[in-house]
């Protein structure tokens, strides 16, 4: 994650979740149970592509996007199981240091 921005103003507040990569639906949709479907936008393709990012599901499913896709970014084996989780602990801890309810 590159950036995080929020903007409202008195009595609606938006948050722009910006991820960088190509990232699977369901990051979107584990972040709006996480924080509220009515005052986040997750935007992926943020400032860079650097590779297809999966969540455990596809991890598990397997195919192209778990097995195969990270050969065309030279990333040399596939991604580790925890990477969902580290990924969304880390905007976690982006949205409090800024402070976003």
């Amino acid at each position: 994650m590159r950036r995080l921005f929020k903007s409202g103003d008195l009595e609606t507040i938006s948050t722009l979740v910006a991820l960088g990569g190509e990232v699977v639906v369901d990051y979107a949709l584990r972040l709006k149970r996480e924080f509220g479907s009515e005052k986040l936008w997750v935007a992926a393709y943020a400032n860079d592509v650097f590779a297809y990012i999966p969540s455990n599901r596809i991890l598990l499913e397997g195919g192209y996007e778990a097995e195969f896709s990270m050969l065309f970014y030279d990333f040399p084996t596939r991604w580790a199981t925890t990477i969902e989780d580290t990924l969304i602990k880390s905007v976690h801890e982006l949205v409090e240091r800024a402070n976003i309810d």
